[in-house]
């Protein structure tokens, strides 16, 4: 059946009335008033916009040994009300995915579950030889954690990460590398760990490889922008705490279970973090989701082989929006949608005919003054908060909670196909598919 969509819409940049016409899944005109020539037509309210949905490639969506922190089930469900259509999951699973049965296994478990499209990631396999297969088993990246890494003094003339990261590249895995140098945690040199890891890297990375590198400081930021030319596949990765809560501010909301790993950020560094996003010098927001219960977060006990408090926060349903909200619709696409979109080589991350009709209808308040809710009963009319007690993830906790969004999602689509409806907290499901990095993208 096709469908149009008459109303306010971002595409070519811009927010203009438009009709998006789409069929088979795909967006198949953008026309300036609708032509009569859909079966079925959506028209949007008059605070409605229509967006790209979101693409979040760092999202852990545990289960496994960990359901009781978050399932698949509830994590895609969570990033359907939060705008999103495809999340790349985290490897550092329990137990961790470091082996060909275990990516195998992984993508047949999270396929049988998910409500939106998803990624599989693995570690380094323990077996070398099995990395060969990664893709074939259904592994779209490879994930560098610290501890999978290097040690930044590792003597050059054994170090064989260079040549790790080329093959990879050779077998069409696109990585994730996640920039921290683990032996200064806990010590005078922790805040400058990120830095010393960085100049490690660059050393050792393949150009060839197509690698997002998750980084927190601005001046890393502007490190890897240097290296641009030299490093074309290279991407730049922010999550997204590290351009919103900074450090002060994040433990006098939420006190120890603030706690995080890499640490965050002073003030002066979160704001340049901001306006380097604005800028476009990042290519990729992710929301980092680390799901963990309230006993995991402010728990004093020691847990074996394990920080305490536990290290992140729930975010993959608020990220997207509070992006848009901080940071306005041009960024929050660029780094949520198209970004990503481009990385992996997808038809999606923008509202462009040929595109996979992978959208979001977000409700735009009303700019009105937050009301004293014990007088009014209300914060007010069309006064949105984050609030996690209505969240559809498991776990609850965020030092945004209580932060005034502009914008929340009405309406999630997938390849045309409505996924979530908030008004009536509807999901349905539709066909999901695994993420890969398209062989042209690779080869760019």
């Amino acid at each position: 059946m096709s469908l149009m969509i008459c109303g306010r819409t971002y595409a070519d940049g811009k927010v203009g009335v438009r009709a998006v016409r789409i069929e088979n899944g795909r967006i198949a005109a953008i026309l300036d008033a609708d032509d009569g020539s859909a079966e079925a037509r959506i028209d949007l309210g008059e605070r409605e916009i229509l967006l790209p949905s979101a693409i979040d490639l760092q999202c852990a969506l545990r289960d496994w040994g960990e359901a009781e922190r978050e399932t698949v089930d509830t994590c895609t469900r969570a990033a359907l009300a939060g705008g999103v259509t495809a999340v790349g999951d985290q490897s550092n699973t329990v137990p961790r995915i470091d082996s060909l049965e275990l990516v195998r296994k992984r993508a047949g478990d999270v396929a049988a579950r998910a409500w939106c499209d998803f990624g599989i990631a693995g570690h380094p396999p323990a077996n070398p030889a099995e990395l060969d297969r990664y893709r074939e088993a259904g592994a779209f990246s490879v994930q560098f954690w610290p501890w999978d890494q290097r040690p930044w003094r590792y003597p050059r003339d054994t170090d064989d990460s260079r040549r790790y990261f080329g093959r990879c590249a050779e077998l069409g895995l696109t990585g994730l590398i996640v920039v921290d140098e683990l032996a200064f945690q806990g010590t005078a040199l922790e805040e400058e760990g990120e830095r010393y890891a960085l100049e490690a890297l660059l050393r050792r990375l393949d150009p060839a490889f197509r690698a997002r590198v998750s980084v927190t400081r601005p001046d890393s930021v502007e490190t890897l922008l240097a290296h641009r030319e030299r490093l074309p596949n290279m991407r730049i990765q922010a999550p997204h705490h590290s351009l919103f809560a900074d450090r002060e501010w994040a433990y006098g909301k939420i006190g120890s279970a603030a706690f995080h790993v890499p640490p965050l950020r002073p003030a002066e560094e979160v704001r340049r973090m901001q306006a380097l996003a604005a800028r476009g010098s990042i290519d990729i927001v992710v929301s980092f989701h680390a799901p963990h219960r309230l006993p995991d977060k402010y728990g004093s006990e020691p847990i074996p082989g394990e920080f305490t408090p536990k290290a992140g926060y729930s975010a993959v349903e608020v990220a997207y929006m509070y992006t848009l909200t901080k940071l306005g619709i041009e960024t929050g696409c660029r780094c949520h949608c198209a970004g990503p979109a481009e990385h992996l080589g997808l038809d999606a991350g923008e509202i462009r005919v040929g595109n996979e009709a992978n959208l979001v209808i977000v409700e735009e308040d009303e700019g009105l003054p937050e009301q004293n809710i014990h007088v009014t009963g209300s914060a007010g009319r069309g006064v949105w908060k984050v609030d996690p007690s209505g969240w559809h993830t498991m776990a609850k906790v965020t030092p945004l909670v209580g932060e005034r969004l502009k914008y929340r999602v009405s309406k999630t689509l997938l390849r045309g196909r409505e996924v979530f409806d908030r008004s009536r907290d509807r999901f349905t499901h539709a066909d999901v598919r695994a993420l890969q990095a398209s062989d042209t993208a690779l080869q760019d």
